[in-house]
């Protein structure tokens, strides 16, 4: 009767033993969350004893921790790209309406027709720049939401890409330059928008203005379920590029900022492909910098046409 008693209390007094220990744990792991929510700690809650129950709870814990960190990391990301993106926009919008407001001003002053001509056309020149900056603005907020769409249908590519180069006929004139072209003569239809594909061939060739030269090349390849678009250019001598960031938003190699474009015009490409199930990718080959869209064909049975 001794010994059972004995052993009853022993066991009585090693679970009391450890429900302190186990209650000092909890304690412990509350004191290191409080101590990390109100330092805004990096660090993790850690234990000296860890029974099942316990290290499920470290383990929560920590993963919560983790994944609010990330979230910080995001936030603080995305406000620094707000920043940056209304710092961008300041710029880029000042810089044409000051030039604007300065011909405006000369062309008052001016008791010279022909240099009221001059002033009055370079500030419309302006005001066409400052409505394309706003236009890019406006499309690209549109493709950052998740919940806009659009409407596809079976679409001609390259009828949409000949439209795009007919428009740009009297720019390829000035420059003394005419697009090598190697496109099918029949049409290659895929699901997709015509209105957006006009926009991802102007803006393409627009880049090809701003930051190539020589010839405007157009290759056209397809494979069984593919087909793919090459648009090639040499590099102007002073034009850097960074492959990694081509595609991102207000994008520019040109440090002083003084071309007339939003930076957004190879980030609006990349959307308008993606949301036409189709992708892009650019790159430099032998010193001809390229950027190739490639979209899923729709099979021939199903095409009209056909």
């Amino acid at each position: 009767m001794l010994i059972a008693l004995t052993i009853v209390s022993l066991a009585f007094l090693v679970q009391t033993i450890y429900l302190i220990y186990y209650k000092n744990q909890i304690k412990d792991i509350s004191d290191q969350l409080a101590f990390i929510s109100k330092h805004d700690s990096f660090k993790f809650i850690q234990t000296q004893i860890k029974p099942k129950e316990i290290y499920q709870l470290t383990d929560i814990c920590n993963t919560l921790l983790r994944n609010q960190r990330k979230q910080n990391q995001e936030f603080i990301k995305k406000s620094e790209e707000i920043n940056e993106t209304i710092v961008s926009l300041s710029h880029d919008i000042r810089t044409p309406l000051t030039s604007l407001v300065g011909y405006l001003q000369l062309a008052e002053r001016s008791d010279n027709k022909k240099e009221i001509t001059h002033y009055v056309t370079m500030a419309q020149t302006r005001i066409k720049q400052i409505i394309t900056l706003v236009d890019e603005l406006f499309l690209y907020t549109k493709l950052e939401n998740p919940d806009y769409h659009l409407e596809l249908e079976q679409t001609d590519i390259i009828n949409a890409l000949n439209k795009r180069l007919f428009f740009f006929i009297d720019d390829f004139t000035q420059i003394g330059m005419e697009p090598d072209l190697t496109l099918p003569e029949s049409p290659v239809y895929i699901m997709g928008n015509e209105n957006a594909l006009e926009r991802i061939y102007e803006n393409v060739i627009k880049n090809y203005f701003l930051h190539g030269e020589g010839t405007f090349t157009v290759r056209y390849e397809e494979n069984q379920q593919e087909s793919r678009l090459d648009f090639s250019n040499l590099l102007k001598e002073s034009e850097l590029v960074n492959f990694n960031k081509i595609f991102t938003r207000f994008y520019k190699e040109d440090a002083s900022r003084s071309k007339p474009t939003s930076g957004l015009g190879l980030s609006i490409v990349k959307s308008l492909v993606e949301k036409m199930n189709g992708r892009v990718h650019a790159e430099l080959e032998e010193n001809r910098f390229c950027i190739s869209v490639i979209f899923t064909k729709m099979p021939r049975e199903e095409a009209h046409g056909y």
